[in-house]
């Protein structure tokens, strides 16, 4: 999760907060997708189908299995 906290971004993975020094929320975003990577964590249940659509933007290798629900999803929202 990437939230802010006293004017600072801060990243919150595996139940630990990580403040983060990136110039913009996006570059933000982009760390958090890369801890999730390197450090082989799971996405949170909740949010699975929005991490799903972020790698299909990125062009990443999907993570979360080929479901037809986000197939559907991504197909609508990247129309």
């Amino acid at each position: 999760m990437l939230f802010l906290f006293q004017e600072r971004l801060w990243l919150k993975v595996d139940h630990t907060a990580i403040p983060v020094t990136a110039s913009c929320s996006a570059d933000a975003f982009e760390l958090l997708l890369h801890y999730y990577f390197v450090f082989d964590l799971e996405y949170p249940t909740e949010l699975w189908i929005v991490y799903g659509l972020f790698e299909r933007v990125l062009g990443l290798k999907p993570t979360i299995g080929k479901s037809v629900v986000l197939a559907d999803f991504c197909q609508q929202v990247l129309q």
